[in-house]
């Protein structure tokens, strides 16, 4: 207690160099603050970054002229997308041809996409892979909606036009004949093949939507893609797909996502690459979020490198103001020491008096950060951690440089 009552008498007795070391102290808070605020506010912008600038990517072909429809996407890269880490929101869509009534492969010899009664017929697995499509515009039996189509079984939702022509119901269970689409050779004619015959239950009708951004046609009648995947296992069929997009789900992570699809043997596209009805290209749409996730992390390396110079520096600062403004007060000092009180003692009441005066020029610092910025608790602890840490180290070392003197000389030279 007498420590402290001496200390705070000292700070009353030098007003002016008191409020000179609280000014110093609250500018080097304000300092710190912008400084280590600016790094925490880049980490935050960089780890919001993914959901500000969301990365897309979809497959298409090599010469990346068709990514939506078209095209034949193996089985073992929807498996691998759909289990990877580094993707969400996938959407993709299984191509068909669909024919009311039961007919036998031997009966569709002849079968032409004309004869189809649903030309336009596709497997998706979500309404995400439907665009345009939206729950407002479809009408469900009771206890259905469009969940429906991550599911594995035999629903569907047809057109309202198309409903009405074939006389069609929600709630029917109609057999259908369903026929896969190919393209043989990597011809551009399309390819209808027998695939069986199905009693399918009608969940929801829809109205008409128009053409997707990506210039696809709405289809006539949707399935669930996975139901459509498990008819091709059972039937030993290839699987594919004819769409598929999706959201890179962790885009700081993109080297090890396109490490990933590299294995999937997933190329970028090739503008003078023949044309191909294969989907083995991926486009990611990541130069934005690359730019700017660049320009963000370079700045939090830069200011890391510099944060042990700025303490550093703090701790001169320390250094230097504190020795300038005690280094006058050696006369106080000695007689201190003549008077019985040890070199450690005096050390630690000056210590006080210098930490009660930081305390006080921290305080200060912090509030008026507070009325320029929002400042949080967490950084307001960081901000008065690091100044006190590296100031008072150079108090200290000033207050230890000054202490030592000769007693004597400065009393004789008093009288």
């Amino acid at each position: 207690m007498f420590y402290l009552q001496k200390a705070i008498l000292n700070v009353r007795r030098h007003k002016v160099k008191s409020l000179l070391m609280v000014a110093v102290c609250t500018l080097i808070v304000l300092f710190l603050f912008l400084y280590i605020g600016s790094m925490q506010a880049n980490q935050i912008q960089l780890a919001n970054l993914p959901d500000a600038m969301p990365v897309y990517a979809r497959i298409s072909n090599l010469n990346g002229t068709m990514n939506s429809g078209g095209i034949l996407i193996k089985e073992n890269v929807i498996n691998t997308l759909t289990d990877s880490p580094h993707v969400t929101e996938l959407a993709y869509t299984v191509p068909l041809g669909v024919a009311l009534g039961r007919i036998t492969e031997q009966g569709m010899q002849d079968m032409k996409t004309g004869d189809l009664t649903f030309p336009l017929a596709a497997g998706a697995n979500g309404l995400i892979a439907c665009p345009g499509l939206l729950p407002e515009n479809i009408t469900f039996i009771d206890g259905a909606g469009p969940e429906f189509l991550e599911g594995e079984e035999a629903l569907c939702i047809i057109r309202n036009g198309d409903m009405e022509r074939n006389n069609l119901e929600l709630g029917d269970r109609v057999w259908m004949t369903l026929f896969y689409a190919t393209y043989p050779n990597d011809r551009y004619d399309l390819t209808y093949k027998w695939l069986g015959m199905f009693e399918v239950k009608i969940v929801g009708s829809r109205g008409d939507v128009g053409d997707s951004a990506d210039g696809s046609i709405p289809s006539q009648i949707i399935f669930p893609a996975k139901w459509i995947q498990r008819l091709h296992k059972d039937a030993g069929i290839m699987f594919f797909a004819d769409s598929a997009r999706f959201r890179v789900a962790h885009p700081l992570e993109l080297n090890a996502f396109k490490a990933q699809m590299k294995e999937l043997q997933l190329m970028p596209v090739i503008s003078q690459a023949q044309h191909s009805h294969r989907g083995n290209a991926l486009t990611v749409n990541d130069e934005v979020f690359v730019r700017a996730a660049s320009r963000l992390m370079d700045n939090i390396t830069l200011m890391r490198v510099f944060t042990p110079f700025v303490c550093v520096i703090v701790g001169l600062v320390g250094f230097v103001v504190s020795y300038l403004l005690m280094n006058s007060r050696k006369p106080e000092i000695a007689i201190m020491r003549s008077m019985g009180m040890s070199r450690g003692k005096c050390f630690a009441m000056l210590f006080l008096e210098n930490f009660i005066l930081e305390l006080v020029g921290s305080s200060l610092g912090i509030l008026a950060a507070t009325l320029f910025a929002q400042m949080s608790a967490a950084l307001a602890v960081t901000v008065v951690a690091l100044f006190f840490a590296c100031y008072m180290a150079g108090t200290a070392a000033a207050l230890v440089i000054i202490g030592r003197f000769s007693v004597m000389a400065v009393l004789a030279a008093l009288e």
